[in-house]
C-alpha cells in the first residue's frame, strides 16, 4: 500500500514537471514552425554530400572523399524537448 502512494507521488510528480517546464526561461524554445525556421533543410536524397569531417570511435577522421563508392547511412537525432 505504501509503495503504491510512493509511486502515485512519483508520477503526480513527473506530470508536474512535464507541464511547469516548457514555461521556464531556461527551457522554452519558442514556437515549432520558428525553430524549423532555424534548421537548414539542404539535404535531400539524391542531392550531393556537403563537405564534412566524421570521426570513430577512436578519434580517425572519416572525409567525404573517404565515404565515396561506399553506401552510407547518416542519422540525426535531435535532442529531448521537455
Amino acid at each position: 500500500m505504501i509503495l503504491r502512494g510512493l509511486a502515485s507521488l512519483v508520477v503526480l510528480g513527473l506530470l508536474v514537471l512535464n507541464l511547469m517546464l516548457p514555461t521556464t526561461p531556461g527551457m522554452a524554445r519558442g514556437p515549432e514552425n520558428q525553430v524549423r525556421s532555424d534548421v537548414e533543410t539542404g539535404l535531400a536524397i539524391g542531392r550531393s554530400l556537403p563537405a564534412l569531417s566524421l570521426f570513430d570511435l577512436q578519434g580517425r577522421a572519416y572525409t567525404r572523399e573517404d565515404l565515396l563508392g561506399h553506401r552510407v547511412l547518416l542519422t540525426f537525432e535531435r535532442s529531448v524537448d521537455w
